[in-house]
């Protein structure tokens, strides 16, 4: 990268799911994308998610449900557009989600939910379980393959990456951000798409409000594996998941600890998440351990992500969607390029709106 980039029409700060996710939607729009990443893309939390789409059982009724419902279905074309623009296959499968317990009224309203006891489910679960909430649309994707085609599709769109920027603040003149400056010189554009994940707040230059709206709530999973997947479904315990994937690899997750940004992989995660895991299915303390890891999910400080403009002209946010990126990302990207177009999202965007935090200070 140059001392100085004087003609970026739109700059992304972060390369995770939704800066990718979003770079992609605005380049196959038309419009010139500089995507700045201090490491390389998807070197965080967007790597280490499990790739749940389950808003059913993420998210009480409201607007944040609605964003997840829509974004979950729109995975299943958009999986398929990814395969044709890049060959890579992103895992998509309508695989369900098994909740366990008896009581369908845990689950958000309007769901396909029917509660099966343990000869229901033996019909359609090989693993021993003996009462659980069966919702058949939820889905799941393998993050590191969404992560790589939605960067290759964008890039092929004509957006273009620059990994090792580390973004030393907003370029501003007066209320209005013009760009970004970095520590290899100021990136211009006329708009800017911060998508920084965790580590929003510590941008510099953001208003007062935004500075300390978005936390790092530290993430840690397992990854192990067998011969065959041990279970169908993605299965939901009291302090547990395990996502299976087709391949005998399953994810089991996660923790949810205020942490800061302390990133390592404690023993007593290790052995709390293997106790719930094979409590739920004893046949998985048979499985080979593969791994633990750690990611930091952004917590916005009233639950719900920021999405659209800032107090800010010219700054636009993609941030706080804890512990749902995966599967928000099509549906913020949509959101924010209706918005940067002018144009009327497919769904309200008010109730995510950055300006319901504070003003300019």
């Amino acid at each position: 990268m140059s001392a100085e980039i004087v003609s970026a029409e739109i700059v992304i700060v972060g390369a995770g799911i939704m800066g990718s996710a979003i770079a992609r939607e605005l380049a196959r729009a038309g419009h010139a994308v500089r995507v700045l990443e201090k490491s390389i893309p998807g070197a965080e939390a967007s790597s280490v998610a499990a790739g749940i789409l389950a808003p059913h059982v993420e998210h009480a009724a409201g607007p944040l449900h609605a964003l997840g419902c829509a974004s979950r279905d729109a995975y299943e074309p958009l999986a398929e557009a990814l395969r044709e623009e890049t060959a890579i296959d992103v895992g998509f499968v309508r695989s369900g989600v098994l909740k366990l317990g008896s009581d369908t009224g845990e689950v958000a309203t309007g769901a396909r939910a029917e509660l099966l006891d343990a000869k229901s489910l033996r019909a359609i679960e090989p693993a021993t379980i003996t009462s659980a909430v069966h919702l058949p649309d939820e889905a799941q994707v393998d993050p590191p393959r969404v992560l790589r085609a939605f960067v290759r599709s964008a890039e092929r769109a004509g957006a273009r990456f620059t990994s090792g920027a580390a973004v030393r603040g907003l370029a501003r003149r007066g209320d209005r951000v013009i760009g970004v400056e970095t520590d290899q010189g100021v990136v211009h554009g006329d708009h800017v798409v911060l998508a920084a994940g965790a580590w929003t707040s510590l941008v510099p230059g953001l208003p007062r409000a935004l500075a300390s709206a978005v936390r790092p709530v530290r993430g840690q999973l397992l990854r192990a594996e067998l011969r065959a997947p041990i279970t169908k479904h993605i299965v939901f315990g009291d302090r547990v998941y395990l996502v299976p994937r087709a391949d005998g690899r399953v994810v089991i997750g996660a923790t949810m600890e205020e942490a800061g940004f302390a990133k390592e992989v404690t023993l007593g995660a290790v052995a709390a998440l293997s106790a719930h895991a094979t409590r739920i299915v004893p046949d998985l303390a048979a499985a080979r351990f593969v791994e633990a890891d750690v990611s930091f999910r952004p917590a916005s400080i009233d639950g719900l992500p920021l999405i659209g403009p800032s107090a800010l002209d010219g700054l636009w946010l993609a941030t706080g969607h804890f512990r749902n990126g995966i599967l928000l990302a099509p549906a913020t990207a949509s959101m924010i390029a209706s918005l940067i177009a002018g144009t009327s999202p497919a769904l309200d965007p008010r109730p995510f709106d950055p300006r319901r935090l504070g003003g300019h200070a």
